[in-house]
């Protein structure tokens, strides 16, 4: 054979070893990617499921990367799909499980997306199709208004009543892209107190852009100045950074997606710094410990069957209404409604830990010298620190409402006060005599509660 001949069979044959290496043919020991675990290429979830429970399980022999792509009628905005995300988008040799998040089919309508992952020449096609039902045939119902109410009863004038309302709108993809948040007194218009509306703009990826406004309706102030701050996503769609004018908060997470810690430590001054942590177990929220420069930790722990008796899913909404029960700060409780600090407790909470301040002696001005007076006053005091919430369901297992009391008791005070002869600023009687009090003696002259309500509205 000549030298040329050689050449040539060798240029041949090195072609052919490569061809036969990366193609996708017949030959199964060729293929440099592989479906594993029983992975499918075409998968269906109903309109309320947000995630495929096994993921996208393969094995790779070098780097691939992942792509998805719309197959439905309606097109995502710039061209991308918004409705499903995947844990990663590329990687290198190895086995690997995807992690599909979803967004809840809002729209009525089914929806497909195409994910390739493209290893060498080896390309795998995954079609998951979204439907715009439920399991049992009905439609994904969407919150269309929460709405807060505090009766209290504490006096007769019902002073510290207080009506929030959140409506939400959605845009083509389901997404929340507004919120007007109310609050007054009621629910009549006439005694607003003020409208706050909050605009979500997705059109940057792994970005959300809101702008909130507050206009007042006293007559003081409806300068309707616009706040304006960005949240950074994570590949599965969650924040991991709020940003304002002048600092930021940061967010994490565990090993399950779960929000695990609040960091409010970008700030100048150190005593505005703070840090949340939460633990969870099994998957549900379970303590919180709230850490602040200068000051002891507070930390609030229950058990699983104390604070989740009935273990009522944490699944059908869009929104978790967990977040309004959880004391978080108003600049980012929103992102907490919307599902955006990973999968959330497993399990609406069924306690509410708040503790009320009872109202001591007042202080009064005695300005004759020398005299007995008898006095009272009204105290009101909690009974319990940690409230049961009540939930009611429509016949789908939806949240209709969730409520819980705060009991109290009424307790009159009497006693006496010996006034002195001693002035409390020499040269100045305005400011009264030192005295004393003694025969005190409590009264309990009424039992009563405020009552709490979160009501759940969806569109039709």
């Amino acid at each position: 054979m000549t030298k040329l001949k050689k050449s040539l069979f060798l240029a041949l044959l090195t072609i052919g070893v490569a061809m036969a290496s990366c193609s996708d043919g017949d030959d199964e020991s060729s293929k440099t990617i592989e479906l594993t675990g029983g992975t499918q290429t075409t998968q269906t979830v109903f309109a309320d499921e947000t995630t495929l429970h096994n993921g996208i399980k393969f094995t790779a022999t070098e780097a691939w990367t992942a792509t998805i792509t719309e197959v439905a009628t309606t097109k995502a905005a710039a061209g991308r799909v918004d409705w499903v995300e995947l844990s990663a988008y590329s990687g290198g040799a190895g086995e690997f499980t995807l992690t599909m998040t979803l967004q809840p089919n809002l729209t009525g309508q089914s929806r497909k997306a195409e994910i390739r992952i493209v290893c060498g020449d080896t390309t795998i096609v995954i079609v998951i199709e979204q439907k715009g039902t439920t399991q049992d045939g009905t439609l994904q119902k969407m919150i269309r208004k929460v709405i807060y109410e505090y009766t209290d009863n504490e006096d007769e004038y019902k002073s510290s009543n207080e009506y929030k309302s959140y409506e939400f709108k959605y845009n083509s993809l389901g997404r929340i892209a507004e919120c007007v948040r109310k609050n007054g007194p009621d629910a009549s218009e006439a005694n607003l107190k003020y409208t706050e509306t909050i605009a979500f703009d997705y059109t940057i990826a792994n970005e959300i852009r809101i702008q909130n406004r507050r206009i007042y309706h006293d007559g003081t102030s409806s300068d309707g100045e616009i706040e304006k701050s960005t949240v950074m996503l994570n590949e599965q769609g969650f924040a991991t950074r709020i940003t304002f004018p002048a600092d930021y908060v940061g967010f994490e997470y565990n090993a399950d997606n779960r929000l695990s810690k609040i960091d409010n430590t970008n700030t100048k001054d150190d005593y505005d710094k703070f840090w949340i942590t939460l633990g969870y177990t099994d998957g549900l929220l379970t303590k919180t410990v709230y850490h602040e420069n200068y000051h002891e930790d507070e930390v609030w722990e229950y058990t699983v069957d104390e604070l989740y008796p009935n273990r009522y899913a944490n699944d059908k909404l869009n929104i978790d209404p967990n977040g309004f029960l959880l004391d978080i700060d108003d600049d980012y409780q929103m992102l907490y409604i919307m599902r955006l600090f990973g999968n959330g407790s497993k399990c609406y909470l069924e306690k509410i830990d708040y503790e009320m301040d009872s109202e001591g002696r007042p202080e009064s001005i005695y300005t004759t010298p020398n005299e007995t007076v008898h006095e009272n006053y009204t105290y009101i005091k909690y009974t319990e620190t940690v409230h049961p919430v009540v939930y009611a369901f429509d016949n789908n297992g939806y949240v209709t409402t969730m409520s819980w009391n705060e009991p109290f008791k009424k307790i009159r005070v009497d006693y006496d006060v010996i006034v002195g002869n001693t002035l409390k600023r020499p040269g100045y009687p305005e400011y009264g005599y030192e005295y004393t009090t003694t025969n005190e003696r409590e009264t309990e002259v009424e039992t009563n509660k405020n009552i709490i309500k979160y009501s759940f509205i969806y569109n039709k």
